[in-house]
């Protein structure tokens, strides 16, 4: 047994030098790399632009503007997307790269002026919009079932799948006969 004892001793100091260093390295390694600068990444999705980026900056956290895309669902300025995702840690003064709404697709209204109901409802889906009120007025100019003007005007941009009102024309207006004799008995 005397013969291990120098044995099982230098093994006992060994470990002991093993387990020091371990410690003693993961200990160095955490002042090295700061664990302590690090943050978790927030969560800036459906959030405004510079509202995230106020906030961001308390953490000690950039925010660069990507892109900028458009979204239905998503309003104009808002955050779409964020890179790295949120709840990850990372290091303070690091930059968290963002993807802004556009807000809706935009489109330019079409001229309907003196088309037919179905040609301007079939220009209207076209154009990815949508034929909304029909409204229906005389017209000396414009032939009957024909569109006189559009609400809002054509040229304007509206979103993609909105609403166009149209005013289509009735055609001339004509009085009947019967009429005319109680405009003039009126006048008398």
């Amino acid at each position: 047994m005397k013969k291990f004892l120098p044995y099982l001793i230098a093994s006992g100091i060994l470990i002991l030098i093993f387990i020091i260093a371990f410690f003693g390295i993961d200990f160095v390694m955490r002042i090295a790399v700061g664990h302590k600068n690090e943050v978790e990444v927030p969560n800036l999705e459906n959030m405004q632009f510079d509202v995230a980026r106020k906030q961001c900056k308390k953490m000690k956290l950039f925010v660069r503007l990507e892109q900028k895309v458009y979204s239905d669902s998503i309003p104009r300025g808002y955050i779409i997307s964020q890179k790295p995702k949120h709840g990850l840690k990372t290091k303070k003064n690091r930059t968290i790269e963002v993807i802004a709404s556009l807000g809706q697709t935009m489109v330019r209204i079409p001229y309907l002026d003196n088309l037919t109901v179905l040609q301007a409802k079939l220009k209207l889906q076209n154009a990815g919009l949508q034929m909304g009120e029909k409204i229906s007025r005389f017209s000396d100019e414009v032939k009957k079932g024909h569109i006189i003007f559009s609400r809002p005007m054509a040229d304007e941009m509206i979103s993609k799948n909105g609403n166009v009102n149209v005013v289509v024309s009735m055609g001339k207006f004509e009085s009947p006969e019967n009429e005319n004799r109680w405009i003039d008995l009126l006048e008398k």
